[in-house]
């Protein structure tokens, strides 16, 4: 059966899309530029540095491998309107194929994996429409999910079902939200709330299958549904438009962090992160991406729990009493708020936007290591903590793009993926750092002039008085 899930939810991926009804307005036309650069980057460095840096390789090649995903994906929703059944099914259907994979690389290709769909998304995504999140964007958020469930459940559960935790649900939400979309019949260029609604009840059930039966585990199936509770509840108190309800917002992520409590006393790391594949999976499916925003802080609690148990001496090093660790958490939130600011802000349809796309890959991909040089190992695990609270903010806001959320899971997934690269970055001495710091310093400087000569604000013309 390991074989056949995988394989059962590419199928429900390519039905659930062949199924959905056809749009009838194209996203704006993509520049492939930064996909491919990033491609090409990655595969490089990855072939010659492999025999300095373990698991480098397939590292790389699995990061290669989710970018073109995403490209293939934001081709594919120019043709038909099927997102959170599509999703579901690739990112299930990739979590399973991980457990094919050889031990002694396969966290890292898992972790690349995560990685290089935010950076797909964040390359390939149509952000013309800020309010409406793309087709690789969604399944960046559920791959970053549904990876980390299956790779806390293998860490707390020595058994094949725990080990494929995320990829189960993930499998019962893309069955439920196709089921959803069948039933409402949604016309194209607009979903059925009703649809959504009943998916959500479908996968009520389907979690409960899955965590009783398939991964056998009462917890799991009351975590998971419990979530799914709290998302359908949260979604008719936060406001997809952000309009005057900042204090039910507050209060939605007050609750999420409750949850997260509450499933730590159940399963620890493992419980919270299941909590998140069910807050990701009934949000998603109500298409109500600022309710996801706040949860926002739940999400990075279960990427800290993936770094704990990636690397468990690092979180000592986290102690709030330290500036470092606080330094961190505040560059954490800013690394995935940053690109959701420019392209709310600074968006230009010109062809410099995928150059700018790739600059600011750059600048994300380098700020881990910046953390590391600087701020030591409690710098990058505050880093790894604070990434959480940049949805949390821009929800605030008013905002309702899940970048934040794929970036969280991608710079979370790159952080732990790549600790024991910089690993002599940690231990530099005050004076060895001071010096680095000019370094970096006169490189944020240039890339920031970069980002600065790429942007175009949206031109406003000037009302005419009327005469």
């Amino acid at each position: 059966m390991n074989t056949a899930f995988p394989l059962i939810a590419f199928g429900i991926a390519i039905t659930a899309f062949l199924l959905s009804p056809s749009v009838s307005t194209r996203p704006a036309r993509n520049n492939p530029l930064a996909a491919f650069a990033i491609i090409v980057a990655v595969l490089i460095g990855g072939y010659i540095w492999r025999d300095q840096f373990s698991q480098l390789l397939p590292a790389a090649v699995a990061f290669a491998v989710s970018v073109a995903i995403c490209f293939v994906l934001r081709i594919a929703e120019g043709y038909r309107l099927s997102h959170t059944a599509t999703a579901a099914g690739v990112a299930a259907g990739l979590s399973g194929i991980t457990a094919w994979l050889d031990p002694s690389y396969g966290e890292a290709a898992m972790m690349a994996s995560i990685v290089g769909f935010a950076f797909g998304a964040w390359t390939c995504s149509d952000f013309s429409l800020v309010k409406k999140n793309s087709l690789p964007l969604i399944t960046a958020a559920l791959v970053a999910l549904c990876f980390a469930a299956d790779f806390m459940g293998a860490q707390a559960i020595e058994t094949t079902p725990a080990g494929m935790t995320g990829t189960l649900f993930g499998l019962a939400t893309a069955v439920s939200s196709m089921l959803g979309m069948l039933v409402s019949r949604p016309k194209a260029d607009r979903s059925s709330g009703v649809g959504g609604y009943l998916g959500v009840g479908i996968l009520l059930i389907l979690g409960y299958v899955v965590g009783s039966r398939l991964v056998e585990s009462r917890e799991a199936w009351m975590i998971f549904d419990g979530a799914v509770l709290v998302g359908l509840v949260l979604n008719t108190l936060i406001r997809p438009d952000g309009s005057n309800d900042s204090f039910s917002f507050l209060i939605g992520t007050v609750i999420w962090i409750a949850i997260a409590t509450l499933a730590f006393s159940f399963f620890k790391g493992f419980g919270i992160a299941i909590a998140a594949v069910g807050a990701g999976a009934s949000l998603l499916m109500l298409e109500n991406g600022r309710a996801l925003q706040s949860a926002g802080p739940l999400i990075g609690l279960a990427f800290y729990r993936v770094l704990r148990e990636s690397h468990p001496d690092t979180v000592r090093a986290l102690d709030l009493g330290q500036h470092y660790a606080v330094i961190g958490m505040a560059f954490g939130m800013l690394a995935a708020l940053f690109p959701t600011e420019w392209v709310q802000r600074r968006w230009s349809e010109s062809l410099t936007s995928g150059f700018g796309r790739l600059i600011w890959s750059f600048i994300l991909a380098l700020i881990p290591v910046a953390m590391a040089v600087v701020l030591g190992a409690k710098g990058i695990v505050g880093f790894v903590a604070g990434l959480g609270f940049a949805a949390f903010v821009d929800g605030l806001r008013g905002g309702s793009s899940i970048l934040p959320i794929a970036l969280t899971g991608g710079l979370g997934a790159l952080v732990a993926v790549s600790y024991n690269w910089f690993t002599k970055l940690l231990d530099l001495t005050r004076e060895e750092k001071q010096i680095a710091f000019y370094w970096i310093a006169g490189v944020a400087l240039g890339l920031g002039a970069l980002v600065a000569f790429v942007s175009k604000p949206e031109t406003v013309e000037p009302e005419v008085a009327s005469e």
